[in-house]
């Protein structure tokens, strides 16, 4: 990774909320119903950095609560409350967007009238046939690629981004609430075999549950890899 693209990155890993407070974005996605209404965060869990400073200092003076008499770890807390977070394929797309400008205005959208496109593709979307290629073999593996995961029912839900790939490792990020770390963090796969995918790699991430993201996702990582954006 360069200068720049780390500056890119310490936005969603290190935000400065207040002067001297400096935050990893929370997790939030729009998940959760009440009433049969979807409980709605600021943004949607699909803010850019400054949204997401911007919602904070807003909730933070509407409950009359002085941010620069918490810790950065109450803040943190406070914006989990607020529902103020960023979900894995908001944070999938910034990162593509920042490697390549527009990306998205070729691309197949997932259902939904918002103008804006950053709401329009989901995990699904982003690593759709229409809009992605398989890439198998683990050394063609690119920064930029994208790994698709299935959590649950067969169906992909979480997405990994590409940011560093070299001969003994790759590193990816995404934005998560299921491992020991939280939000929009880095990880690593060591590399075992390049001919082979990367389900014959060793991940390094642990969850929650002392699993490595691999033996916690289903089967459906294995079947479908690496995509490449079109």
């Amino acid at each position: 990774m360069n200068v720049k693209f780390d500056g890119f990155l310490d936005n969603f890993f290190a935000l400065e909320i207040v002067p001297g407070k400096k935050i990893r974005i929370p997790y939030w996605r729009n998940k959760f119903f009440k009433n049969g209404k979807r409980i709605q965060g600021p943004f949607g869990g699909k803010g850019t950095p400054a949204q997401i400073k911007r919602a904070s200092i807003k909730k933070a003076r509407e409950g009359k609560i002085s941010l620069n008499q918490l810790s950065s770890a109450q803040i943190r807390t406070f914006m989990k409350q607020k529902k103020i977070g960023l979900d894995c394929s908001g944070f999938t797309f910034q990162v593509l967007n920042f490697l390549k400008p527009g990306f998205y205005k070729r691309f197949k959208k997932a259902p939904g009238i918002s103008p804006n496109p950053i709401r329009r593709f989901n995990a699904r979307a982003l690593t759709s046939n229409q809009n992605s290629q398989p890439v198998k073999k683990t050394k063609n593996i690119k920064v930029g690629d994208l790994i698709p995961v299935s959590f649950s029912n067969g169906k992909i839900n979480h997405v990994l981004v590409v940011v560093e790939a070299g001969s003994k490792e790759i590193i990816y990020v995404h934005s998560s609430s299921r491992g020991k770390i939280t939000g929009p963090h880095l990880g690593k796969i060591k590399i075992i075999d390049p001919e082979s995918g990367l389900e014959k790699q060793h991940w390094l991430e642990k969850t929650k549950k002392d699993l490595n993201l691999l033996e916690f996702a289903s089967r459906l990582l294995i079947k479908i890899g690496v995509r490449r954006v079109i």
